[in-house]
């Protein structure tokens, strides 16, 4: 009897915990529909996107400052468990309930071609392209490590997962988040744009997405403002995407020397194997199969509006709790080498999953293979010209380092990490 009434503690406790930032986020995005019809009737702006522009300008606005809803005060306020409810919890459920709304004629083979060839063209090249560029830009490889595997994957979940692996510092990692985010943001503002430009439907626009995007909210988000199909389609390829992350980490493990055994490795892939994206299959197929036993019954007609009801508010929803993350003094946080290195992986993972896309949607097998194929072999060529140019030291430097030795000095690092170099005696030369 105890034990059940402190059951009934712990939940009630954890429900009023999370009630506050999950009311804020539904009025956000419940304010953002109601905007969108009633004041931007007829416009192309998504409604996802006002929901995002509206948390946003909350967060960024003395109302946010008022609310106490900045990242430095959210451990210890109100707002920041339900917030978190909301970019966790509510975005996996909209994800598991698209899955009865992906419709068998969604998909032609040439879709299942591109999410494939980009599994095993673009995550390969973003790695490589990401690791030879951190080398001129002085970026630790570490710190290139957790770049590459949030773009490649799935965001901060990816960096959360590989900063062990890697043994990344606690610095490295928040500089990591700030610097994926950064990028998740600017996907939300461009690419509808670009989708269009490129002369995408509204179903490969979303699988772009899905491919692209960093994180799974904003790969949703991204997929919902492209138009009809747009967000399944982006919850299909991204689902298809964060399943890669149980090798990654495998391959992050091998690669530093802590394989371990094949009963941990084991662990790690069915461990990192997300829920949610098993829940999307199971959806997936009861769609498919109750399409076919009683597709023209009133009840699964019903069953199936109201899932596509609560999947949009769910999707407003969570686009109103990003919107209420993205302050914009922390997005200018990450260092500028990480942002630059940041960049040129966005850019190479957007870039190539856009051409393989286009080149689906035309029906181009021929271009398909050669982008990939070229992209894989510049890629890992770019890589080893990058690591071979790092292992020849510079002349002038070589030279100073032999004359100092000659003379008896040698190499010793300051509290702040520079290298000088001492007399046999520990002092340093005169200058």
């Amino acid at each position: 009897m105890t034990n059940a009434v402190e059951t009934g503690r712990d939940a009630r406790g954890a429900i009023a915990a999370v009630l506050p930032g999950l009311l804020l986020a539904s009025a956000v995005g419940a304010l953002a529909l109601v905007v969108k019809r009633f004041v931007l009737v007829g416009t192309a702006l998504p409604d996802v996107l006002v929901a995002l522009i509206l948390g946003s300008f909350v967060i960024n606005s003395p109302l946010g400052r008022r609310l106490a809803i900045g990242p430095h005060d959210r451990g210890r306020n109100r707002w920041g468990p339900g917030l978190n409810f909301v970019g966790k919890t509510v975005l996996r459920v909209s994800v598991i309930l698209m899955g009865l709304r992906i419709e068998a004629h969604l998909f032609r083979s040439r879709d299942v071609i591109a999410i494939a060839l980009a599994l095993m063209t673009a995550l390969p090249t973003t790695y490589f392209v990401t690791h030879a560029l951190a080398i001129p830009l002085k970026v630790p490889r570490r710190l290139a490590d957790l770049v590459a595997a949030g773009t490649m994957i799935c965001g901060a979940s990816a960096v959360n997962a590989v900063a062990p692996v890697v043994g990344a510092r606690r610095q490295e990692q928040g500089v990591a988040l700030a610097t994926i985010f950064l990028y998740s943001a600017v996907a939300l503002v461009l690419f509808r744009v670009i989708a269009h430009a490129a002369g995408l439907t509204a179903g490969q626009g979303g699988l772009w997405s899905g491919l692209a995007v960093n994180d799974l909210a904003s790969a949703v988000a991204v997929g919902a403002q492209m138009g009809p199909g747009g967000a399944e389609m982006a919850a299909v390829s991204k689902s298809a995407r964060v399943l890669m992350l149980a090798p990654i980490l495998v391959m992050f493990s091998l690669s530093r020397g802590g394989g371990g055994s094949r009963a941990d490795l084991r662990r790690t892939v069915i461990g990192h194997i997300p829920g949610f994206v098993v829940g999307f299959l199971v959806l997936t197929f009861a769609r498919a199969g109750g399409d076919a036993l009683f597709g023209a019954a009133a009840a699964w007609r019903g069953l199936l509006a109201a899932d596509r009801q609560i999947v949009a508010f769910a999707t407003v929803t969570v686009s109103a709790g990003i919107g209420l993350h993205l302050e914009l003094k922390g997005l200018l946080s990450a260092g500028a080498r990480a942002v630059a290195l940041g960049a040129i992986a966005a850019a190479t993972m957007s870039g190539l999953t856009l051409t393989l896309v286009t080149f689906a949607a035309r029906g181009s097998e021929p271009g398909l293979l050669a982008t990939s194929a070229s992209a894989l072999a510049a890629s890992f060529a770019l890589l080893q010209i990058a690591r071979r140019t790092q292992a020849i030291p510079s002349v002038p430097g070589e030279v100073t380092r032999r004359r100092r030795a000659a003379a008896g000095l040698s190499p010793s690092l300051t509290e702040s990490g520079a290298r000088h170099y001492t007399s046999p005696s520990g002092e340093y030369p005169a200058s």
